[in-house]
């Protein structure tokens, strides 16, 4: 993430998003020398839009289909490089968080949906598989096909699928010595107001072909006339209050980014938790309110006040001069 926050609006905290079946029946031994483990590694983006990029890593018990720990990004604007799903799963769940810019309302959406498809049953059948190259495979045209109807994009999707030992978990500090899940020094606080921190809603820019500025010329501080896109969430909310008290949608401009795809990606700030991203072509002039720099006092001098002025004071000088030397 550009900024370098991790927010609670981020589905990465170890908790089970999804109930393990009880006592399913396995044919490998319940004691924990016996117990394997899993990491699904996914990285998805569409190639020609360029609209979508996303990634997770999804660890988990191999013997009970328990859930461990879960990384799950997406964004609409690639700050890092493309992510290698062949890395291994501890780096890769350091690298995601700094894809870009969290888009929650599509986060949410996209994780239920792998969840669906990817539930405890379907971890221990991987995990099992003699050849789990060729079920991740499997797997993997599922969860595209399911993320495709979503999104209603055409999707280029890469999975691995990397078997780990108890002995991996212990040393990544995901289990404990005793085979239990080792709980963090500072576990995180749960908020009970719903915060939008990192989220990224979608705005279309306001066209003003005759007294707009250019897109290739539009630098940070500069403000621009939106519309925001969207019924839900974030951008609900501040549609609803802008609305309320009779407010335009204008916003100060953060970044202005050219990508190799002719398109060109201006981030806007529309308050500490929450920014917008418009996607332009074409260099259209957009309405813009420039930030007026200030300007210079100058100061007037007339002439004739200042000898006006120096001669009645030299004057009133003399004559209390006079005074005092008569009278005192």
């Amino acid at each position: 993430m550009p900024n370098g926050q991790e927010p609670n609006t981020q589905e990465k905290n170890r908790e089970d998003l999804s109930t393990p079946a009880e006592n399913q029946g396995s044919p490998l031994s319940s004691n924990e020398t016996s117990q394997v483990y899993g990491a699904l590694k996914c990285y998805f983006f569409t190639p020609k839009r360029g609209d979508i990029w996303g990634a997770f890593c999804f660890l988990f018990n191999g013997t009970t289909g328990e859930t461990l720990e879960n990384v799950f990004w997406v964004t609409r604007l690639l700050i890092s490089p493309p992510l290698d799903v062949n890395m291994g799963w501890r780096e890769l769940n350091k690298t995601i968080p700094s894809m870009g810019v969290y888009e929650k309302a599509l986060g949410d959406k996209l994780i239920t949906t792998m969840l669906e498809i990817f539930p405890p049953s379907v971890r221990v059948e991987l995990s099992r598989s003699t050849d789990a190259p060729a079920r991740a495979n499997f797997l993997a045209t599922e969860i595209r096909n399911a993320f495709e109807r979503t999104t209603h994009y055409f999707l280029e999707l890469k999975m691995t699928f990397e078997r780990l030992s108890r002995e991996d978990m212990i040393n990544a500090g995901v289990l404990s010595k005793d085979g239990t899940e080792a709980t963090p020094d500072n576990p995180p606080v749960q908020e009970e107001e719903k915060s939008f921190a990192g989220t990224l809603i979608t705005c279309l820019p306001v066209i003003d072909p005759v007294r707009g500025t250019p897109v290739s010329e539009l630098v940070p501080g500069d403000v621009l006339e939106v519309k925001i896109q969207g019924g839900i969430g974030a951008g609900e909310l501040i549609q609803q209050y802008l609305n309320s008290t009779n407010q335009e949608a204008v916003f100060p401009v953060l970044t202005v980014e050219k990508k190799d795809d002719d398109k060109t990606y201006v981030m806007l700030d529309i308050n500490e938790e929450v920014k917008g991203l418009i996607t332009v072509s074409k260099d259209l002039r957009l309405r813009t309110l420039r930030r007026k720099t200030p300007q210079r006092t100058t100061i007037v001098v007339n002439m004739d006040n200042v000898i006006f002025w120096g001669t009645l004071i030299v004057a009133l000088t003399v004559i209390l001069f006079v005074i005092k030397f008569l009278f005192f």
